[in-house]
């Protein structure tokens, strides 16, 4: 089973830059990205965040808001401000060099289980086991693990078959052709079972349960979210306003400022509204033209000329707001 999938994927392995041209600093910050994120998406902003911070020392010295806005739009922005706190955490514990020990590795913000396994075997050749969800799907299948792998006892099982397979002389290589065949071939949806360098090994194949595994715990329910922003406009400013950390959605983010935020503001007539998701929060939000009295403005609001605003609405939910609202373009 190591031998044929070991071949099959130096032969298929998709061409990515990061695979490319390897370092330790390229391979966790793709990582990084490709959470939750399709590789598909990531390309250009891997590429647009490289050429800003090539390296681990310019990584460090960024400011915070340059780095959000770099990351722009891939969402679950807790993993930028993870990425720059680890930076500055290796540039003054580890001389700017990325630990290449496990435990070293999880110490660091962001790094969890996956991620520190991803880089130590990835970047350093360290012979660890991983399991993502590619990997969790491939091994349910070709050893008929039964239960929710995200879940115990199904998770304990497909991390110890992780461990018992690895190839400990090319543990980069194995856990990224584990990762690409999970994604190219043995896909959530109809796998392309013939391709399957597993097919003679795999016990769903044999048992027509391809389909049925693995198994899924029960989603979580949805959330509905009612927002009501205004666009306060002064001159060529508009009004925005920094989040609390207590905020459910966004703590921390610039946003449009929300009528609860300025109850002595005027709403006016409705300019669009949209609909956005947020990881299970689905989201209504009703954008209004609005107005202050005279006066200081609240503590945590600031007006932002117009065409900076792109370096303060990280989020594709304020963009896609006053993109829709057809007043001020964002690019």
């Amino acid at each position: 089973m190591r031998r044929s999938l070991l071949r099959w994927y130096r032969r298929n392995r998709r061409r990515l830059p990061w695979r490319e041209r390897p370092s330790p600093y390229r391979t966790w910050i793709s990582e990084v990205m490709l959470q939750q994120t399709q590789v598909a998406t990531v390309l250009p902003y891997f590429e647009r965040f490289l050429r800003r911070f090539p390296d681990l020392p310019a990584l460090a010295r960024a400011r915070e808001a340059e780095v959000l806005r770099l990351w722009a739009g891939l969402g679950y922005y807790s993993r930028a401000r993870n990425l720059l706190a680890a930076a500055r955490r290796i540039a003054s514990e580890h001389a700017g060099r990325i630990p290449e020990d496990l435990a070293a590795l999880r110490s660091l913000p962001g790094f969890g289980r996956y991620t520190a396994a991803a880089i130590a075997s990835i970047a350093f050749r360290k012979p660890h086991e991983l399991v993502d969800g590619n990997v969790a799907r491939v091994l349910c299948r070709a050893f008929a693990v039964f239960g929710d792998p995200s879940r115990k006892p199904a998770s304990e099982r497909v991390w110890e078959l992780a461990r018992e397979l690895l190839a400990r002389r090319a543990p980069g290589d194995w856990n990224q052709a584990l990762m690409e065949l999970g994604a190219l071939v043995c896909r959530p949806d109809a796998p392309l079972c013939g391709d399957c360098p597993w097919r003679a090994h795999c016990r769903a194949f044999a048992r027509g349960l391809q389909d049925e595994l693995p198994e899924s715990g029960r989603r979580s329910a949805t959330l509905p979210v009612a927002v009501e922003a205004l666009l306060l406009r002064r001159g060529d400013k508009v009004l925005l306003w920094r989040r609390s950390d207590q905020e459910r959605l966004l703590p921390r983010h610039w946003s449009l400022p929300e009528t609860r935020h300025v109850p002595a503001g005027t709403a006016g007539p409705e300019l669009c509204r949209l609909r956005h998701s947020i990881t299970r929060h689905r989201i209504t939000l009703t954008l209004r033209a609005g107005s202050l009295p005279p006066g200081p403005i609240p503590a945590a609001a600031r007006w932002v000329p117009a065409e900076r605003l792109p370096d303060y609405l990280v989020s594709s939910l304020w963009r896609k707001a006053v993109d829709r609202a057809a007043v001020l373009p964002i690019g």
